[in-house]
């Protein structure tokens, strides 16, 4: 075996850890995505040193990664080096021919726009080329009849509508909202059956779109109800346990949908219990 195949082999292994550790910090803390950084740039340097056709192509998944733990601490520049990798994997999945994989890395890109105008609202520009990316997500998805591929895009096209309701003039955010509602009834659709994750997933943002619109307030507190639960009874799933990180996320939705319903103590309570829980992973105010 040569060095350069070596180094590929060893980078394929880090690639593993990295995600699994990536998954993992879900439930069990962030400090795993230390390990997954430390992992996925591992493997980008073995690659990059190796340098062949084969280590080029072995960088789709490890930029994608590396990716994914930056965007995911919710710090602007690491989401803005998340923005490149991820450019860059969808440039590399262009040159091999792999363009099954596209809809996801352009879901990719449109993630990390939606979470840097988030975190920046001065870089709320971004959205239109999240908006752009999924929509060529969702078309690709579409010819290439990958129907959860396509309720991904759907999917995140509803969240960048959620924070285009929260960022733009209120004049236009019902109408955000009303098209969230949408690509949240969409996704659902099309992950039926498919994707217990996927399913629960929409009907969170489902749920948030309500709130957002102050209708329906009964039907976004039984969605939550059932996210709650499908998220703390998690075993026998990728991640065994309480995925406690989501489980905060609903606690979030819970205390807004108090808020709008002026029940000032219950949402207290509710966004305590948010914070609690992101705090015992080690997530703080993220």
């Amino acid at each position: 075996m040569s060095d350069a195949e070596e180094k590929v082999r060893w980078a394929e292994r880090f690639k593993a850890q990295g995600w699994a550790y990536y998954r993992a910090a879900f439930t069990h803390g962030r400090q795993l995505w230390e390990h997954a950084l430390i992992a996925f740039e591992q493997a980008e340097g073995l690659l990059r040193d190796a340098a062949t056709p084969r280590a080029r192509e072995g960088l789709i998944g490890v930029l994608s990664g590396k990716g994914s733990v930056l965007r995911s601490t919710g710090d602007p520049e690491g989401i803005r080096q998340a923005l490149g990798l991820y450019r860059e994997e969808i440039a590399l999945l262009r040159e091999f021919g792999r363009e099954r994989e596209l809809p996801e890395a352009l879901v990719n890109v449109a993630l990390a726009c939606r979470d840097l105008a988030t975190v920046d609202p001065t870089r709320a520009a971004e959205l239109s080329q999240g908006v752009a990316a999924c929509r060529e997500a969702l078309e690709t998805a579409r010819r290439l009849d990958r129907p959860e591929a396509e309720a991904l895009a759907a999917n995140t096209l509803g969240d960048l509508c959620l924070v285009l309701a929260r960022l733009d003039l209120e004049e236009y955010r019902d109408r955000h909202a009303r098209e969230a509602v949408g690509f949240y009834g969409q996704a659902e659709k099309l992950w039926q059956d498919r994707d217990e994750d996927g399913v629960t997933l929409a009907r969170m943002g489902l749920a948030e779109a309500y709130i957002t619109l102050g209708q329906n307030l009964e039907g976004a507190r039984d969605l939550l109800e059932e996210a709650l639960r499908y998220y703390r009874d998690y075993s026998g799933r990728p991640v065994s346990g309480p995925v406690r990180y989501q489980i905060a996320q609903v606690k979030e939705l819970e205390a807004r949908l108090y808020e709008a319903e002026g029940k000032v103590e219950d949402a207290a309570r509710a966004r305590r219990e948010a914070r609690e829980s992101l705090e015992s992973l080690g997530f703080g105010q993220h």
